[in-house]
């Protein structure tokens, strides 16, 4: 993907392949405003799609301005990879509450099961603010039932002998998973390839965390470079193809009256789209 990028020019052309897909979401959400989820999943999947926006918005906004001869400081880099980081989490949680396709049985269990990871990890926060006894016994009951209700699910009953192990392992720490499967099963279920959505978010976090590398190198980079350019585009290039299958999918659930994107954008959109399925 960057590779293509060498000149402030290619690094234009592919911002406004980034505008186009991010004007095209946006006319998907403004078609959702107001719109009743008719069930848990689709509810949290139009939640989910809304915050991966607003990231992508948020990233856009830093984007380095395209109107001038040459690119500005790589000082909000950093923040950029924080945000795309967030659009690729963004991305999984959508896709393990409402973009797989699963049994009924699977779809309850997983929402129960990241809604239990929620909760303890609120009730841990809310522990150590000193929350008063009485309201942190009310989360300590809810988590219980939670708990009691995954581990009698019909779903649970089916999950392999060592899994189930495994989570009523770490359901006793009070450390439970947010997904039951591992990054690169999910991947697999999304058609998403694994090696190269783990480039992805290595690359991301190298530049969102404080590292003596990524400080060093944005420091001695030399201005027009073809390395600029590329450190320029990187956050949103990671962004594109997981702001396309959100919005793709998200478009599913309301097919009525989904807008449809322009011939050239939807054509961006399927090509990124491709650049998340390929070996890397």
């Amino acid at each position: 993907m960057l590779q293509a990028i060498n000149t402030w020019e290619d690094y234009r052309a592919k911002l406004r392949e980034f505008d186009a897909v991010l004007e095209h979401a946006k006319a998907v959400g403004a078609v959702m405003t107001g719109m009743v989820a008719r069930s848990s999943h689709g509810r949290y999947g139009a939640q989910v799609f809304v915050k991966l926006l607003s990231h992508c918005i948020a990233l856009r906004a830093l984007a380095a301005d395209t109107n001038r001869r040459s690119p500005r400081e790589l000082l909000d880099v950093p923040s950029m990879s924080a945000l795309a980081r967030c659009v690729v989490e963004a991305h999984d949680a959508f896709e393990y509450v409402a973009g797989h396709n699963v049994t009924p049985a699977e779809r309850t269990f997983r929402l129960q099961l990241w809604e239990l990871h929620d909760q303890i990890r609120r009730l841990k926060m809310f522990t150590d603010l000193g929350w008063s006894p009485e309201r942190l016994d009310d989360i300590r009951a809810d988590v219980k039932r939670r708990q009691d209700d995954l581990q009698a699910h019909e779903f649970f009953a089916r999950l392999p002998p060592e899994l189930q192990a495994e989570l009523r392992r770490r359901w006793a720490k009070g450390d439970p998973p947010a997904f039951h499967l591992g990054q690169r099963q999910r991947c697999e279920l999304s058609g998403v390839n694994a090696d190269w959505h783990n480039i992805i978010t290595s690359q991301l976090a190298q530049y969102a965390h404080t590292l003596p590398s990524s400080v060093e190198q944005m420091t001695h980079l030399a201005p027009g470079s073809v390395e600029v350019h590329r450190l320029l585009a990187m956050p949103l290039v990671a962004s594109l193809p997981f702001l396309v299958r959100v919005t793709q999918a998200i478009a599913a659930y309301m097919p009525a009256n989904a807008p449809e994107p322009p011939s050239r954008t939807s054509r961006t959109m399927a090509l990124w789209r491709q650049a998340a399925e390929l070996a890397p």
